[in-house]
Parts: structure tokens; C-alpha cells; sequence
């Protein structure tokens, strides 16, 4: 058979995530634990004094830098030119034929669009 067919009992699943989260938490807890003897000793001074600034003169620093501030553009000066009205292209219709009574009974029966509502109540 094979594992599909017969899966492990939810108990020993439960046991086995449990027992993977207790041995990580262990290990980084003893990680966390552990003294870095053989490193650098830090440095207990201010951060403004190892700089070079006293402490009384350090400024905080700002967070981001804005971005710089642009000038007011001047406007453009309109001229105004008399326009020049030109001819509209003559457009060809084709032949009259005569209409079908159905189009105009199609129109006919369409209800005309209700006024929008002023307010939301009105969709009520």
C-alpha cells in the first residue's frame, strides 16, 4: 500500500509539527543566548560626539529629503488671431429608399430615459 491510501494518524502529525517548533525556538533562544566574546567592544559614547559634533549642537536628522521646491513658470501671452472659417466639405448622401414601418414603429415604442435622481433618497 502505499501512503495515500494510508496516511499517518493525525496525532502523530500534531506531535511531530510540535516537536520541529519546540527544537527551532530552542535553538534560536540558545543563538540568542550565546556572547560574542571575541568581538569589537562598542562604543558607549553618543553617536553625535563619535562625529565630532558635541551633543548640544547635534541636530536630528531628517527622515527623508524633500524634494526641492520648483519655481512658478510665467504664462505663456495669448495672441489672439482671427480665425479663418473654412468651407465644410459638401457630404454625398445615397439614394432615398423607402423606409420600412417597422423602424419607426421600433423608435416609437423605446420609453424615454427617466430624470436622474437629485438625491440618494430618490433610488428608493
Amino acid at each position: 500500500m502505499t501512503t495515500l491510501e494510508r496516511p499517518l494518524p493525525l496525532n502523530v502529525v500534531v506531535a511531530a509539527l510540535l516537536a520541529c517548533c519546540v527544537g527551532g525556538f530552542a535553538m534560536g533562544l540558545v543563538n540568542a543566548m550565546k556572547v560574542d566574546r571575541a568581538g569589537a567592544e562598542t562604543s558607549k559614547t553618543p553617536a553625535a560626539e563619535v562625529s565630532g559634533a558635541p551633543v548640544k549642537d547635534a541636530t536630528p536628522a531628517l527622515a527623508y529629503e524633500p524634494p526641492p521646491v520648483e519655481k512658478p513658470k510665467p504664462k505663456a501671452i495669448e495672441v489672439e488671431t482671427p480665425e479663418q472659417e473654412v468651407p465644410a466639405p459638401a457630404v454625398e448622401t445615397a439614394p432615398a429608399t423607402t423606409a420600412t414601418p417597422a423602424a419607426p414603429a421600433a423608435a416609437a415604442s423605446k420609453p424615454a430615459d427617466p430624470p436622474p435622481p437629485k438625491s440618494i433618497e430618490d433610488l428608493y
